[in-house]
C-alpha cells in the first residue's frame, strides 16, 4: 500500500498541516478567538490527524531501523563465518603439511587388506548372535491386537446386539 511509505506519510503531513493553517487563518479573520479556535472541530480533527501521521512516520523510521540493524548483525555474521572458514582451512593445511607424505598411507591400507584376506581364506567365519527381541511393551511399539473367541454354543447363532442399560432412579 501506498500510505506506508515514507514519503507518502510525509506528503500528507504537510498537507494537513497546510489546512490547519488556513483554517485558524480563516477562523481569525471570521472574528473568533484563538481559544475557540482551538475548540473547532475541524481543527481538532486536523491535529488528531497531524498526530497519527506522526506517529506512523515514527514507526517507519523505527521499522526502517531495526531492519537496517539487522542486515548489519547478518553481514557481520557472514564475515564471521568466511574468517572461521578460512581458519579452518589454513588449520587443514598445516596439519596436512606436518604429516607423512600420502605414499607412507598407502602401503599401511594395503598391509591392512591382507591381513584381513588370510582370514577370509582359512575359512573360520565369526557366527552371528541373534538379537534378542524385545517384548512390545519395552520397544514402545502398540502390542498386536487379540482375536476374539466365540462360544461354542453361539456359533451356530446370529451375533447379539449390545445395547446399553438404563440406569433406574
Amino acid at each position: 500500500m501506498a500510505s506506508k511509505s515514507k514519503n507518502v506519510r510525509m506528503a500528507q503531513l504537510k498537507e494537513f498541516e497546510k489546512k490547519l493553517d488556513l483554517r485558524i487563518k480563516y477562523l481569525t479573520e471570521k472574528g473568533v478567538s484563538p481559544e475557540k479556535a482551538q475548540k473547532n472541530s475541524i481543527v481538532k480533527s486536523l491535529k488528531s490527524k497531524i498526530r497519527e501521521t506522526k506517529a506512523r512516520i515514527a514507526a517507519i523510521d523505527k521499522l526502517v531501523n531495526k531492519t537496517d540493524e539487522l542486515a548489519k548483525a547478518k553481514e557481520q555474521k557472514k564475515a564471521e563465518l568466511v574468517k572461521q572458514k578460512e581458519e579452518v582451512k589454513q588449520a587443514a593445511s598445516k596439519e596436512s603439511k606436518d604429516e607423512k607424505p600420502e605414499d607412507e598411507e598407502k602401503p599401511k591400507k594395503k598391509a591392512a587388506k591382507a591381513e584381513k584376506e588370510p582370514q577370509k581364506e582359512s575359512g573360520v567365519k565369526e557366527e552371528k548372535k541373534p538379537k534378542e527381541k524385545k517384548p512390545a511393551a519395552e520397544s514402545g511399539e502398540a502390542a498386536p491386537k487379540k482375536t476374539r473367541k466365540k462360544a461354542d454354543e453361539s456359533a451356530g447363532e446370529a451375533p447379539k446386539k449390545r445395547t446399553t442399560k438404563k440406569k433406574e432412579e
